[in-house]
């Protein structure tokens, strides 16, 4: 297996996403969870994936047919990444768009410059969970009390925000400033 297959594998575990290695018909890493199956093909360069990319996609189905007649519902989930350790250029990109436009059969995902673990799992990101981290700024909480509260008076707010007892804001908040 290649590093770049490698690199895959590593990271559809970690999505708990079964794979294995295979050499027949082609070099490639098929992947499996409840929902979900497919192929990933890796290519030394984008003009190797033009090239190829039709081809050993008929290759794999037909080879695994059975296999994918066998998983029902899941087999309209079939997906194809096809990863270039290259880059591409315009025209390229361009060829990449149309394999993945090309809605015939299965899902197909065409990647190029997909050369470290980084680039793997931005290539496979619609297989894995979500992972956007929340990203929340810190707060001045007494400037935001102070905002939100700003129709009580204040001598009760700064007693809440010195934590005062309750007993002693709620006597504030009955005051008239």
């Amino acid at each position: 297996m290649t590093r770049i297959l490698e690199f895959c594998e590593q990271i559809l575990k970690e999505g708990s996403i079964s794979t294995e290695g295979s050499s027949s018909p082609i070099p490639l890493l098929i992947f499996e969870d409840a929902t979900v199956l497919g192929f990933i093909i890796e290519y030394d360069s984008s003009a190797a994936l033009l090239d190829n990319w039709s081809h050993h996609a008929d290759r794999v189905v037909a080879h695994y047919q059975m296999a994918l007649r066998r998983s029902a519902l899941k087999a309209w989930n079939c997906n194809f990444f096809f990863l270039a350790a290259g880059s591409a250029d315009a025209r390229e990109q361009a060829g990449f768009t149309a394999i993945e436009e090309d809605l015939v059969g299965t899902r197909k995902i065409a990647r190029a410059g997909v050369n470290n673990l980084h680039d793997v799992r931005e290539a496979l990101l619609s297989l894995l969970p979500i992972q956007n981290a929340p990203s929340i700024e810190a707060v001045d909480m007494s400037a935001e009390v102070r905002l939100r509260t700003s129709e009580l008076p204040s001598m009760a707010i700064e007693a809440f925000i010195q934590r005062a007892d309750a007993t002693t804001v709620l006597q504030l908040m009955g005051s008239s400033e």
